[in-house]
């Protein structure tokens, strides 16, 4: 009777923990869930450290990307100066005209004769004419015995746009006697021009040396001194690019005769020293180490 009753009491009690242990708003309850779940929440509270990590850490490496990129942008949008340009274009045409002809364009002043044999000035227009035809002669003359830079051709001004727009198959080349001659074929792609003619005003100004001025507050200030270009208006041997445009400073791209009409010692002397002067450059200008 007495170990029933103890029993009795021992299932009570027991059932009173389970119940007190079990119930969702115990302290007990709460106590065993939270020390049932600090692992768990150890573990959550790695993880988000972890990921927090791997966040800071790619934001870093997105910041030194960025950068790296905008300096290498920065590098290569560096402007080049403008010598450095020119240099650089004057040794591309002196090149391509070394490895290709120099097309030399003669003049035939046909408009001006045609308009004098309108107003029955035969005789006139026959002179211009002539002294025209002479003139022409002594320039390929010149050429011929006086130039071998490169090869030579010449055609007249009436087929300049043929000319510039490599339309080679429309120009008919003169002959060493003047004469047109479609049995002359030029089939190379790199060329200049040259002609005698008129210098035009070169607008670009060059350094030419530092002077020192004194100021108001009787300090010095170093100043850079620019000139222009050549005098324009002066007559010359001219070369101009494939698109007849006049070539510029350091490519030596004129020699003055100082007459319209050159007598023929004038002729040969400067195309003699034309073809000296594109020699030099050359030579200058492909020298083994830094483009001059």
């Amino acid at each position: 009777m007495e170990n029933l009753q103890i029993d009795s009491l021992l299932m009570f009690i027991f059932n009173k923990s389970n119940v007190g242990f079990n119930g969702d708003n115990s302290a007990g309850c709460r106590l065993i869930k939270a020390e049932r779940d600090a692992p768990l929440n150890r573990a959550t509270n790695i993880k988000d450290i972890s990921r927090m990590n791997k966040i800071i850490v790619g934001f870093f490496l997105l910041f030194i990307s960025i950068t790296g990129v905008s300096q290498e942008t920065h590098v290569k949008k560096k402007k080049i100066s403008f010598r450095k340009q020119l240099n650089a274009s004057t040794k591309e045409q002196i090149n391509q005209l070394k490895d290709g002809a120099l097309l030399v364009r003669l003049k035939t002043k046909k408009l001006g004769i045609t308009a004098l044999r309108k107003l029955g000035k035969n005789e006139q227009a026959d002179e211009i004419e002539k002294k025209q035809a002479e003139f022409n002669l002594n320039i390929i003359s010149a050429f011929k015995t006086n130039f071998n830079f490169c090869p030579t051709y010449f055609f007249y001004s009436d087929y300049s746009t043929n000319v510039k727009e490599n339309q080679f198959d429309k120009v008919i080349f003169l002959n060493d006697s003047l004469r047109p001659d479609t049995t002359i074929k030029f089939e190379n792609k790199k060329f200049l021009v040259a002609e005698f003619g008129t210098i035009e005003q070169d607008t670009v100004k060059y350094f030419s040396n530092y002077s020192y001025e004194q100021k108001e507050n009787w300090s010095v200030k170093k100043a850079s001194n620019y000139s222009g270009g050549p005098d324009f208006g002066c007559d010359a041997l001219i070369i101009r690019s494939d698109k007849l445009i006049q070539l510029r400073h350091p490519f030596p791209y004129f020699i003055r005769t100082r007459e319209p009409l050159p007598r023929k010692q004038v002729l040969n002397r400067t195309v003699k020293t034309m073809n000296k002067k594109l020699t030099k450059f050359y030579k200058r200008k492909n020298k083994t180490g830094k483009t001059k």
